[in-house]
């Protein structure tokens, strides 16, 4: 009797055990933890070439990756954004692409609230002065930072993690503004106390700005020396979305002629590389793309772009379609 052929299927991401054993009853799965680093070239293209799904965690999926995979038939990307997957490519390929909503919004908000407070009121230089053997005395002018109260926190993109961060800033006594391409409905604006800016309005009047946008056509360097400038010299960046939405070159210069008061980072313009004069300034803080890294949010991810496999190869269906295939 001819034993039937296990679909293959490459797993580029870390997988829990007991998932990871789920799926190897079902599928022929080769394995690489991407927390170890992830491919590219030929050794990517070496592990993908007779596959039919990919489970992705971060490489680059390309014309080139999909012209040396032919059977490939859809790509789970472990991930809310897909910048990282040549989409119109894959649909042309009829490879059906997916990705993971809503799994980590609560976890990005956390660490929203996290990076804005810590460079805010400077709690990288507290723990480094400490950890030096430097705190001495607490004299009174001792690493005074910013005040929350009545100031205004502008949200680029108020989307469901920007709306949770909204909720989170108010009972610290912010004033939310927000640009979006489109408007919220007056009743979530009414919600949140939002109001909504053009993007050069809630720059110049905020002092504090998230970046939450998706990284699109529109979207890349949408934050220049232009917009630093209108930001001013008691402005704080914090970008925990995707890092080309800022231009880097602009923000270092803007931060070393103190055009803006300070920044955090969870994301980088040609991450993980970055220009190294940001490590060096007390005024930043950097966290390597760590937005969505808690036990519960990075699990669901990893589960859900499974099911999403899972579904289409045995239900001819997915839950979360980023293409429509014809």
């Amino acid at each position: 009797m001819e034993v039937m052929k296990k679909t293959k299927i490459f797993i580029h991401s870390w997988v829990p055990e007991d998932l990871k054993s789920k799926l190897d009853d079902i599928f022929d799965i080769d394995c690489h933890d991407a927390s170890d680093e992830i491919l590219s070239g030929k050794r990517l293209f070496n592990r993908v070439k007779d596959v039919e799904g990919l489970i992705a965690q971060g490489p680059i999926i390309d014309k080139d990756l999909l012209s040396f995979c032919p059977n490939l038939k859809i790509v789970s990307n472990v991930a809310v954004g897909v910048d990282n997957i040549d989409v119109l490519a894959c649909t042309n390929k009829n490879v059906q692409v997916t990705n993971t909503p809503g799994i980590n919004t609560q976890a990005v908000a956390d660490m929203s609230m996290a990076l804005f407070l810590s460079v805010v009121r400077r709690v990288p230089e507290g723990d480094k002065m400490v950890r030096a053997g430097k705190f001495v005395g607490n004299p009174y002018p001792l690493l005074w930072g910013g005040d929350l109260q009545n100031e205004n926190l502008g949200i680029i993109g108020l989307g469901s993690i920007g709306k949770e961060v909204a909720k989170r800033a108010v009972p610290f006594g912010l004033n939310i503004k927000y640009f979006n391409r489109n408007r919220v409905s007056h009743t979530i604006e009414s919600e949140l106390k939002a109001e909504w800016m053009t993007l050069d309005d809630l720059l110049a009047s905020s002092r504090y700005v998230i970046i939450l946008c998706p990284l699109t056509d529109e979207t890349r360097h949408l934050i220049k020396l232009k917009e630093l400038k209108l930001l001013g010299s008691k402005g704080f960046l914090i970008n925990i979305a995707r890092g080309p939405i800022v231009k880097e070159s602009d923000l270092v210069y803007a931060l070393e002629n103190k055009i803006i008061s300070g920044c955090a980072l969870d994301v980088y313009e040609f991450e993980p590389k970055y220009d190294t004069k940001l490590s060096k300034m007390d005024n930043v803080v950097l966290t390597p793309h760590a937005g969505s890294a808690s036990v519960r949010a990075r699990t669901g991810m990893v589960e859900l772009a499974a099911k999403n496999i899972e579904k289409f190869f045995l239900n001819n269906e997915v839950i979360n379609p980023v293409n429509k295939l014809k």
